[in-house]
């Protein structure tokens, strides 16, 4: 199914984490009001950034061999056009995106070449305070070590700051008992723990259910043999 939105209400942060979670293959758009660009994605990492006059003509081309001899580009060559055409496409903060997937056939020899975790952490450090607040609000918020996030926070490529903030999530901590352990500015640990958050380091901590299922059939029994005994 196609995603499709407005970048004014989702940044690209939350376009990569849906993208990257599903690990999909396919194309996405991004129309500003100067720039047609394409993004490509093979298994839910970026791995080529197409700039197009018209968007239909993203849509004649069904295999990316077919991308790279009209773009006049080596596979060797895809990284470095990959890392100066990125600012391009960053730098977009007002238009419409959709995501088409599974368009785009990728040759088995087409391999992502920067992490999408690590772009997602470079876009988490320039978040506002308006954007922060939709997901790091509540200073009462626990977080904890989602399983795989060792292997994450090394695609990520943290700064020393982030891995000290890392280092105090266990569980227990709220955002506010961080702020108050490491005097780091708000805003700061609120973009540090909102891109923790989108690359999949960290989730929210799990709160246990009750089991009070039991307990209450238990409590009702007692009542009821003591209503029977006084009649």
């Amino acid at each position: 199914m196609a995603i499709t939105g407005n970048l004014e209400t989702f940044n690209f942060i939350d376009i990569f984490q849906i993208l990257k979670k599903d690990k999909k293959d396919g194309i996405l758009v991004v129309e500003s009001p100067t720039k047609k660009l394409a993004v490509y994605f093979k298994e839910g990492d970026m791995v080529y950034i197409r700039e197009v006059v018209k968007v239909f003509y993203i849509y004649l081309d069904i295999d990316f061999r077919q991308v790279l001899k009209k773009e006049g580009i080596k596979k060797e060559d895809l990284y470095q056009f990959l890392v100066s055409r990125l600012p391009i496409l960053l730098a977009v903060k007002k238009g419409k995106f959709s995501f088409t997937p599974g368009f785009i056939k990728y040759p088995e020899d087409i391999k992502p070449l920067i992490p999408l975790e690590k772009i997602m952490m470079y876009l988490s450090r320039q978040l506002t305070q308006e954007e922060v607040d939709r997901k790091i609000s509540d200073l009462k918020l626990v977080f904890e070590k989602s399983e795989n996030w060792e292997e994450i926070a090394k695609k990520a490529h943290l700064t020393e700051t982030e891995k000290k903030i890392l280092n105090l999530i266990d569980g227990t901590r709220t955002v506010e008992d961080i702020l108050e352990e490491t005097k780091i500015n708000k805003l700061t640990l609120q973009r540090i723990l909102y891109g923790f958050l989108a690359t999949g380091i960290i989730q929210r901590k799990k709160q246990k259910k009750r089991k009070i299922g039991f307990d209450l059939t238990k409590t009702l029994l007692k009542k009821i043999i003591a209503r029977i005994k006084g009649l």
